[in-house]
């Protein structure tokens, strides 16, 4: 892997979360993932039993990378030894995400995330029904 200097005069960023990366000089590998359930109800109820991972079975599935066939041709010609840039602003990099100045050798990045609204029915609970209590 090529190695160049990374400057920047600044970087300023609001928010880097879920398994996210900023990186400023050279790296090797970065490798990010992220298994998220997104639950949007109405209430602010926590119930006995939510939502686990073995509930859903794109969890478990093996990711399909695509497969390569053609040749990949690459030249460089690096004039100058250096990245510069000025000042960086970054409103959120967040979910697996990589925002970087510099070079990486490899990167993998990974997010899995079930979204489930639970809506409520003329004002009642939006409990699901496999947890919901025998009265």
């Amino acid at each position: 892997m090529f190695q160049r200097t990374s400057k920047a005069k600044s970087v300023e960023s609001n928010s880097i979360v879920f398994s996210s990366t900023l990186q400023i000089g050279d790296c090797s590998y970065i490798d990010g993932t992220v298994h998220a359930l997104a639950v949007q109800r109405r209430s602010e109820i926590l119930y006995e039993r939510d939502d686990e991972f073995s509930d859903y079975e794109i969890f478990s599935r093996p990711l399909a990378l695509p497969i390569i066939t053609e040749p990949i041709q690459m030249r460089f010609n690096h004039l100058c030894p250096f990245i510069e840039t000025g000042h960086i602003y970054i409103n959120a990099i967040s979910t697996s995400s990589v925002a970087g100045l510099g070079n990486v050798g490899h990167i993998r990045m990974k997010s899995k995330i079930h979204h489930t609204r639970q809506l409520t029915d003329n004002g009642k609970s939006t409990q699901p029904d496999s947890t919901k209590k025998e009265e």
